[in-house]
């Protein structure tokens, strides 16, 4: 931790990453007031100094999201300055893609992609610990956006997000929850999905994600994924196999929550599915 002291922008790039390789190794073993008191203060102090606009910012991000991973639950203490700084990265970053001028900052969709995947280290970390967070705060909206975005970096981190909120606060995203469900679908049905194979990747877990937390609610677009779905395993030695692993696993839980509509439908997929199961 003395290298904090020392270091300068370029060498303390390399402490930030060292620091989140560590915490990824040692996972929970690093949740101890000891350690935490040692990594903590100078890391935060860093953060407090740099600017929403600062690049620096970026290593810091990542930093954060391996130890808030790795401490889980023991996050805790840190977690409401640090989800609200992401919102606010996150609505500065979009104000300034319409408008730099409002915004004060130049646009770089990179601050989006960090923030977006700190917090889905926090939904990790934090499990349902994050509902409060996600309750008073515009993210919903936020996330929405981000799905929607032209880039499909952003898109990638933001169905990420959108699958892990699924997992832990599933009420919160109700409000526009056939909104999520549309445009999570649309990444499955592309032209260009060998381009954007790391979204449809995403999207695809995080639509089966929200079905077994919405349960029947999913119904409107169970036959639209199906549709996007049967093609990409009946192709599968052309495509990722993270992607056909999750297309099957997610054709298995529309399936379970939703028998009555995708029944029917087996005969033009059991083959290709049972195939992508015994991948």
């Amino acid at each position: 931790m003395c290298a904090f002291g020392k270091y300068q922008r370029r060498n303390l790039r390399i402490v930030y990453d060292a620091i989140g390789t560590l915490a990824d190794a040692v996972g929970r073993e690093l949740n101890q007031p000891a350690y935490l008191d040692i990594m903590m203060p100078p890391l935060i102090a860093k953060w407090q100094q740099l600017s929403n606009s600062d690049k620096d910012l970026f290593p810091l991000l990542e930093c954060f999201t391996s130890i808030a991973q790795a401490l889980g639950t023991g996050f805790s203490q840190f977690a409401q300055p640090v989800f609200q700084r992401c919102i606010n990265i996150i609505q500065s970053q979009q104000l300034a893609k319409v408008d730099p001028v409002s915004a004060g900052v130049q646009y770089d969709r990179e601050f989006i992609v960090c923030s977006l995947d700190l917090l889905s280290g926090l939904s990790e970390g934090l499990g349902s610990g994050i509902e409060s967070l996600v309750s008073q705060s515009s993210l919903r909206d936020l996330l929405l956006q981000c799905c929607m975005d032209d880039a499909p970096d952003v898109r990638q981190s933001a169905f990420a997000l959108l699958g892990d909120l699924a997992r832990v606060c599933p009420i919160h995203l109700h409000p526009r929850l056939s909104e999520f469900l549309d445009v999570a679908s649309k990444q499955l049905n592309t032209p260009k999905l060998k381009e954007t194979i790391s979204v449809a990747n995403n999207a695809c877990w995080a639509i089966g994600e929200l079905a077994v937390k919405v349960r029947q609610e999913i119904s409107p677009i169970v036959m639209t994924v199906i549709s996007s779905l049967v093609p990409i395993l009946q192709h599968a030695e052309e495509l990722n196999k993270s992607l056909i692993e999750n297309s099957a696993i997610t054709l298995g839980r529309l399936a379970w929550v939703c028998p009555e509509l995708v029944s029917p439908h087996m005969e033009h997929f059991m083959q290709s599915w049972c195939i992508a199961l015994s991948l």
